[in-house]
């Protein structure tokens, strides 16, 4: 058994901890349906800074990365559909596909997922250079698909489902809050539907800039900026008919609620367990507003993504700000999320 270096989370308490890269084994095959792949790229998520701050929950001593792809390197006895050498994408949330929740289509609510089985947060992930997932986990590659490209898969699918969720139409005035990696993901999806007008709501110059660039029709900066006032003055006093919070935070629950339509929809698409908020309810019930989460996403989101990728529907060369090595994980990727400079980060293992 051969080793490898791989980034490993250990925890420190409750207050996260710290990612350290070390040498570990080269994983084995055990099960009759595993996957051996070779990994070659990742994306760093924002949800992998939470995970160090203590903001999102992971098991100890695991290799993080869930935003990955790669080729077929060997299988177990039942595969019989992979060769070595396929590319595929991996769903990093594994789920059970028996469940009533799965049986419904919706598996992204799969009642597996609660049991901690998400690779790269509770299981070994991609920050390495092999990793064993089982055959359902597995999205199969067009030949020709470049894999770094590929590793913007898992991230466009879980927009994909937001944009779903949204029911976006041609008349409506939407509101995007945040314009991170994600925010900016969601936003190129949402521009490739007509709609009124698109505003995003972002306090980095750089990324508001990389809105506009992106197809947003205005820009706000909630730290100079009235954010409530603007909105009203850009929608004749309409509001917005669909914001999307891809923030999270308490903050940001607190200006959605100032600035969305009668009839408006909120979609809650950001994490982070230590935001609270408060509604009122009447004011729901009186102007029949909606509040909807947009949790991960379900095998035909996965498949629309791929697609996207496929047919360059998508700009990822406008999303992926860095590619950088495994040995540059902590030095480089992290430092950047961190300073918040960067866009999509892509690690090479």
């Amino acid at each position: 058994m051969g080793k490898m270096l791989a980034a490993v989370f250990h925890k420190k308490g409750e207050n996260g901890g710290e990612i350290i890269l070390e040498q570990v084994d080269i994983p084995e095959i055990k099960q009759s349906d595993d996957v051996l792949i070779e990994i070659k790229a990742c994306g760093i998520c924002g949800t992998d800074l939470k995970i160090m701050e203590g903001a999102h929950p992971a098991n100890d001593n695991i290799i993080l990365g869930h935003e990955f792809c790669g080729i077929v390197e060997n299988m177990g006895e039942d595969v019989k559909d992979l060769r070595k050498d396929d590319k595929v994408v991996v769903d990093p949330n594994l789920k059970c596909g028996i469940c009533q929740a799965c049986r419904r289509g919706f598996d992204n609510q799969c009642e597996f997922l609660a049991t901690g089985q998400t690779f790269g947060i509770f299981q070994n992930g991609g920050f390495t250079k092999y990793c064993i997932v089982p055959r359902r986990a597995l999205y199969q590659l067009p030949i020709d698909m470049d894999l770094t490209k590929a590793a913007l898969i898992e991230p466009l699918s879980c927009a994909v489902h937001c944009h779903n969720i949204s029911d976006v139409k041609e008349c409506d005035n939407v509101v995007i809050l945040g314009a991170g990696p994600m925010g900016l993901i969601i936003e190129s999806i949402i521009r490739k539907h007509p709609i009124n007008q698109l505003i995003v709501v972002e306090p980095m110059e750089f990324r508001r800039k990389k809105a506009l660039e992106l197809g947003a029709n205005y820009v706000i900066n909630p730290e100079t900026d009235d954010v409530e006032k603007e909105i009203k003055k850009l929608t004749n006093n309409h509001g917005a008919d669909v914001i999307i919070d891809a923030v999270g935070k308490s903050s940001t629950f607190e200006i959605a609620q100032k600035i969305w339509a009668n009839r408006g929809r909120l979609i809650l698409f950001g994490q982070d367990s230590r935001a609270v908020g408060t509604i009122k309810p009447n004011d729901i019930v009186r102007w029949q507003r909606s509040i909807l989460g947009s949790y991960i996403s379900s095998g035909v989101d996965y498949l629309d993504a791929i697609s996207l990728i496929k047919n360059n529907t998508i700009d990822t060369d406008k999303l992926i700000s860095h590619k950088i090595p495994l040995e540059n994980l902590l030095s480089e990727g992290m430092k950047i999320m961190k300073e918040k400079t960067g866009l999509k980060i892509i690690v090479i293992p």
